[in-house]
């Protein structure tokens, strides 16, 4: 049976919320749409200097687009992650730090703003995190969760359908669209046809499974050279596949003028770079260094942004480029200055928290500013301070070395404060909701 078009009910209302223009915005977008693709990290992409051809239409977006080469993620791991995204604040003042709480009822999202500026808003995600059980659906007049799973080799096909429907259906009203896959997770599983072109002659018994990898993390598993070469093909085979599946939904949206398209991701994936796997754990730069990707009405062709920037960034972008002007007390920043006829912002200090241990909450936190990050481990008061301009795979220490810097960076760490004073909802999952988290690698 065929669906209602879920726009009907809100044409109306569409139509007569006041739109609050910004006073110097120019002729307002139609459509803007945020893509966010789970657990993808940057540098295994195309358009990020990756040699395998993982990614043809995301590189083709970028290079019809700006490319921010420096994109961080506020934490390592969903929940968080995609709240500092929707919020343009930081966990420590958005309030999902953990998976305890919803959103705070003060916080608004990029939904609710939207919403009361005359755009038809939508989502579609593919992860419980994101679902209204944390409240990340606020202010969205149409929002729907497709429930993922550990074990999926096909394309969320009906992530792409849904968002085509609510397009189509939207016609020349003012839409905003956020799109979730979850499909580059583990499982790293994807149809054969991906699998046999990235995925080198292997023996081993390294599967590519969350339950797998969770043995490998508690050292239960061990894996050699061999078996991580494995995994990282199986992956790079995984973003292959969400890279034709996105393509479905870049071909519906086509190349209309009066459209923005926005493209991240939450956090990466950790092969060993650190001694880990999967994500949630560290702050280090294969867990929080992001794609993001901009194309459209209002966004240069063939530009390269080097200033490090966040995801908080993106709804105050977004709001700017649509002609409304953000509430008050924003952590993130318009981006538009950094591809403006050479005005670029100043190098901030940006933020990671949040991080998912399960046993011990903020064990890991950092702070970069420039070159310079610092990682600080709660349970120790240890600091490690790497110069990323010399050493981008944060290897080789250098506190001992420049303590005036480190001591300037722990300080403006440790000033990130929870400032949020309203209570929020406590969040208490069903059995059967552990148990899928439990199997996607989020809980013991």
């Amino acid at each position: 049976m065929r669906r209602r078009d879920p726009f009907a009910a809100l044409v109306m209302l569409a139509l007569v919320l006041p739109a609050c223009r910004h006073p110097s915005a120019p002729v307002p977008l139609r459509r803007v749409i945020l893509i966010s693709i789970d657990t993808l990290r940057s540098d295994h992409l195309g358009a990020y200097g990756y040699a395998r051809p993982t990614s043809p239409r995301i590189d083709e977006l970028a290079k019809n687009g700006v490319l921010f080469e420096r994109a961080t993620s506020p934490a390592p791991w969903t929940l968080p992650a995609h709240a500092s995204l929707l919020t343009g604040l930081y966990p420590s003042h958005h309030g999902l730090r953990g998976s305890e709480v919803a959103l705070p009822a003060s916080i608004a999202t990029i939904g609710t703003i939207l919403t009361n500026q005359g755009f038809a808003t939508a989502a579609v995600v593919n992860s419980n995190y994101l679902s209204p059980v944390f409240g990340l659906d606020r202010g969205f007049q149409r929002f729907e969760y497709v429930k993922e799973g550990a074990a999926e080799r096909e394309p969320s096909r009906a992530i792409t359908d849904r968002a085509i429907e609510w397009l189509q259906a939207a016609g020349d009203r003012r839409v905003f669209l956020f799109v979730h896959y979850y499909d580059v997770h583990s499982d790293y599983a994807s149809l054969p046809e991906y699998e046999r072109r990235f995925v080198r002659p292997y023996a081993g018994n390294a599967d590519g499974t969350t339950a797998q990898m969770m043995a490998v993390r508690a050292g239960r598993i061990v894996f050699d050279e061999a078996d991580i070469q494995h995994v990282v093909d199986l992956y790079d085979a995984g973003i292959r596949q969400m890279d034709d599946e996105l393509g479905r939904l870049l071909d519906a949206i086509g190349s209309r003028d009066d459209t923005l398209l926005v493209l991240v991701s939450d956090h990466g994936e950790e092969f060993f770079d650190h001694g880990g796997v999967l994500h949630g754990r560290t702050q280090f730069d294969e867990l929080v260094r992001v794609p993001l990707i901009l194309q459209g009405d209002g966004v240069p062709v063939g530009v390269r942004v080097t200033t490090t920037v966040s995801l908080i960034d993106v709804m105050p972008t977004i709001l700017a480029a649509a002609g409304v002007t953000a509430p008050p007390g924003l952590d993130g920043l318009d981006l538009a200055p950094t591809w403006r006829g050479g005005v670029g912002l100043a190098e901030r200090y940006l933020f990671h928290e949040a991080d998912h241990n399960n046993a011990e909450p903020e064990m890991h936190r950092a702070v970069r500013h420039g070159n310079d990050k610092l990682h600080l481990y709660r349970l120790t008061g240890q600091v490690t301070l790497f110069d990323l301009g010399t050493d981008p795979g944060e290897r080789t220490d250098v506190a001992a070395r420049r303590p005036e810097i480190a001591a300037d960076l722990r300080a403006h760490l440790e000033g990130l404060t929870p400032t949020q004073p309203q209570a929020a909802r406590s969040v208490t999952l069903p059995p059967e909701q552990i148990e899928k988290l439990k199997a996607l690698g989020y809980a013991h």
